[in-house]
């Protein structure tokens, strides 16, 4: 929470205070001085640059006359911006195909001319329309190519551009911590540039993922900045994106009027520059708000809108959302065979966008990037020591008289550098366990949302289904009826059997609440005829990391059902202590115990499991038991 806010500090005293390098009529001005074709390109290429977010159709106008001047003057670099600029300027008017077309050709001449500066920016425009019609892998490997390039080069602001990128990939991907990680990385270089419109897309997407996480206040202060920043830089279009969090803030605060008024805002700035997309995104938020003040009609007019909007400008995931809740503004309308049939088309547009295929190759592609990049790391290091070595034995070569002492410094930096790499190895260790225990958790996180979302989601229109049927169906006689009831009954469970699974392997308590709370959360829903679970906690009023929170719950999960599985206890006491020198935890049952010192038993009940997750904060755990006189596990983390 903390790294957040100080995140959240930094963003909104740097970015207010930027503005444009150089304006628009600056750049006219210097067209009259302009002594060669070349020099007059160029400036056609920056004047439709900056005004790609101002006015993105005369933005199109100075590309164009500058790609005509280019061709004309066989400047195969000038007409490669140009094609660039035409790009952006159509992705600011939602026409995803036709910029992703002059990207490609932009991308094909920075390739013949070896142009790195143009191939990785006609990368991000890729990257862009890929994002914007839903193909998410696609995106993520134009931007990690992108970024490869940028950081040979030491291009901060493209760096940044294509991390911003991929951060609202996995936005929209509901994967926040990623997303916020991502714009983390771009902050130690973003002082570096002045472009207005790059900061625009931190705040806008830093917003969002604040706004999903339900800080609303942190979330309205970075959107003010925001618009601020917009107004000062003459970008009012992004303005619209702004008004579009404020009044998501504002509907899921339920001050419906507030958010209503923003979403017109929104609209009508998206109105002015055709933006299909972001007019479908609207449309979309005003029949969810519809849904939420129960105005069914207005709903389904709103997500209408929404569907031939999105189908109109490619995009897909906006569809989808429509479409889902289209379904449930029908099934509220009482009309369950248009519901059906629209969740239907719904969840078969949500498999051609996010499928196992689909989120295996973002896998793969980050891996390969993460790789490369270490190898390339590993490469400089070695260098670097095999230049440092070949400088000590010149030195000792040429000073025959120093050879003992060289000889003396020699060894030293040998064992310096083989502690070095132990330091080194023992960090990989630990970062490869945390690899791990995040992987693990996504997975949760993943398989839980399957769950909730899809299998939740079907069984619960299965159960509607049934019900609809239940009038229309003549039963011979009660029994038959009271089977069929039965039969909704049996459909009703499994609904919250499927929850109840999904909330268990992601509690939102953890999520919303910290340790204390999803702790709670888990043992109340245990059965106290068969186990009775005494819950004390102390100091654990503000929020934990991350890591410790999640790896503390799984590990006191992990001890309980061992209670439960295998000790045959009927009282349990859960003690969770936070003082200054860190938490201390005691699990401590009352069944029949085992010999911790057998080492079979040890593994084989999963304690080993228990003291790796416990390793991996830097804390210790104790297993105290003998047969017949129960256990106690005893933990301690300390807090850096």
């Amino acid at each position: 929470m903390k790294k957040r806010t100080a995140l959240f500090l930094f963003l909104c005293c740097m970015i207010i205070s930027t503005a444009f390098s150089q304006s628009v009529s600056e750049l006219y001005q210097q067209l009259s001085k302009a002594k060669t074709p070349v020099a007059t390109i160029d400036i056609y290429n920056r004047i439709a640059y900056q005004l790609r977010a101002i006015d993105p159709d005369s933005a199109i106008k100075e590309a164009n006359r500058s790609l005509q001047l280019a061709k004309e003057n066989n400047y195969e670099n000038g007409e490669g911006t140009a094609l660039l600029c035409l790009s952006y300027a159509n992705i600011a008017k939602a026409k995803y195909e036709l910029s992703n077309d002059y990207a490609k050709k932009a991308k094909v001449i920075a390739e013949n001319k070896k142009n790195d500066s143009l191939l990785a920016y006609s990368l991000v425009a890729i990257g862009v329309y890929n994002y914007n019609t839903s193909n998410y892998d696609n995106a993520i490997d134009a931007g990690l190519k992108a970024v490869k390039i940028f950081e040979a080069k030491q291009m901060a602001s493209g760096v940044i551009k294509s991390k911003v990128m991929m951060s609202q990939v996995y936005q929209l991907k509901n994967d926040l911590p990623r997303a916020e990680k991502l714009l983390q990385e771009t902050l130690p270089d973003i002082d570096e540039i002045n472009e207005p419109k790059v900061k625009v897309n931190v705040l806008h997407t830093l917003a969002n993922i604040y706004g999903m996480q339900e800080k609303y206040k942190e979330a309205l202060a970075i959107d003010k900045q925001g618009i601020d920043l917009c107004s000062t830089a003459d970008m009012r279009m992004f303005q619209s994106e702004f008004f579009d969090n404020m009044a998501n803030c504002y509907m899921y605060s339920q001050r419906y009027d507030e958010a209503k008024e923003y979403f017109l805002k929104s609209l009508l700035i998206d109105s002015s520059f055709d933006n299909k997309k972001q007019m479908a995104d609207t449309w979309l938020n005003l029949g969810n708000l519809s849904l939420l003040q129960k105005k069914y009609s207005d709903a389904k007019n709103n997500l209408l809108h929404a569907v031939a909007l999105a189908d109109s400008s490619g995009y897909r995931q906006g569809k989808y959302q429509a479409l889902f809740l289209l379904s449930d503004a029908y099934k509220q309308s009482n009309d369950p065979t248009a519901a059906m049939n629209t969740l239907n088309s719904a969840y078969s547009l949500k498999d051609s966008i996010i499928n196992e295929q689909t989120e295996n190759k973002i896998a793969e592609l980050e891996t390969v990037y993460q790789s490369e990049k270490k190898e390339a790391q590993l490469k400089l290091q070695q260098a670097e020591l095999i230049k440092k070595n070949f400088l000590l034995w010149g030195a000792a070569a040429g000073l025959v008289l120093l050879l003992l002492s060289g000889f003396t410094f020699y060894r030293k930096r040998q064992a310096q550098n083989k502690l070095q790499l132990q330091a080194e190895v023992m960090k990989q260790q630990d970062m490869a366990t945390k690899a791990v225990i995040v992987a693990e958790e996504n997975e949760r996180k993943r398989i839980a949302a399957d769950l909730h979302d899809g299998v939740g989601q079907m069984m619960s229109a299965a159960k509607m289904n049934l019900s609809a049927f239940e009038n229309d169906i003549p039963f011979k006689d009660d029994q038959q009826k009271n089977s069929f009831e039965k039969i909704i009954s049996l459909v009703d469970e499994s609904c919250k059997e499927i929850r109840s699974v999904s909330h268990q392997m992601m509690p939102n308590a953890l999520l919303k609440s910290g340790l204390a709370s999803a702790v709670k959360e888990f043992i109340d829903k245990i059965d106290s005829r068969i186990l009775k679970i005494n819950l004390y906690t102390e100091g654990l009023n503000e929020r934990l990391d991350g890591n410790v929170e999640t790896v503390l719950y799984r590990v006191i999960q992990e001890c309980v059902n061992n209670v439960i599985k295998h000790s045959g206890a009927n009282s349990l006491d859960i003690s969770l202590i936070k003082d200054a020198d860190g938490i201390a935890a005691t699990i401590e049952d009352n069944g029949k115990g085992f010999n911790s010192k057998d080492k079979e038993k040890f593994e084989g009940i999963g304690l080993k499991n228990i003291s790796s997750r416990i390793g991996f904060l830097k804390g210790t755990v104790d297993f105290d038991s003998s047969p017949g006189n129960g256990t106690l596990v005893a933990i301690h983390v300390p807090l850096v």
